[in-house]
């Protein structure tokens, strides 16, 4: 092959590259893992390699020089923006909880109240030790992760890891809850 075939055929692989539906299918494996080395979910993982492609879909880049390197980073940010969406809707949840209803609860309204904190209570008492003792620090009694690292003489990256594995594990724990009932 001569040096103007091997040009030509580098360029167009670059037109054809700049295109979304062409580098999704190039790509998308390698932006599906940087997403899930991050998030750790299958489901998120996915969410956010489509949310890189649909970004890429309203406005378009021209000229990168490297899309797996592009790719990799917006990834990685995407799903960077999901956990901390998850985040502040986690640090939101304690103080909706705790508002006052502003009609007086049924009798059944409290009842159902009543069985869903004896479940919340159930599962966490099924969490290893540290998860629950995290998730009772910060959910229940308010603190801050930096102060529950202290408290528990840890990382503040890894309470944050021990709460996030918390919070899934009672998610998971809850939904077999909730699904038994309905059948």
């Amino acid at each position: 092959m001569s040096l103007s075939v091997r040009l030509e055929v580098t360029v167009s692989q670059q037109e054809a590259a700049d295109d979304p539906e062409v580098l999704a299918r190039l790509y998308g494996p390698l932006v599906y893992k940087a997403a899930y080395r991050v998030l750790g979910d299958v489901t998120l993982a996915e969410d956010a390699q489509q949310e890189v492609f649909l970004r890429l879909l309203q406005a378009p880049r021209k000229g990168v020089e490297s899309w797996p390197a592009y790719l990799t980073a917006a990834s990685a940010r995407v799903a960077i923006d999901m956990l901390r969406r998850q985040q502040r809707w986690w640090r939101v949840l304690p103080q909706w909880l705790a508002q006052a209803p502003t009609t007086t609860p049924s009798a059944e309204h409290m009842g159902i109240q009543d069985q869903q904190a004896e479940q919340l209570r159930s599962a966490i008492a099924r969490l290893p030790k540290q998860q629950a003792r995290c998730f009772g620090m910060r959910y229940l009694e308010g603190m801050e992760i930096g102060d529950i690292a202290r408290a528990l003489e840890i990382s503040e990256n890894n309470a944050g890891v021990i709460l996030h594995r918390a919070r899934r594990g009672l998610e998971a724990q809850l939904r077999e809850t909730g699904t038994e009932e309905l059948q």
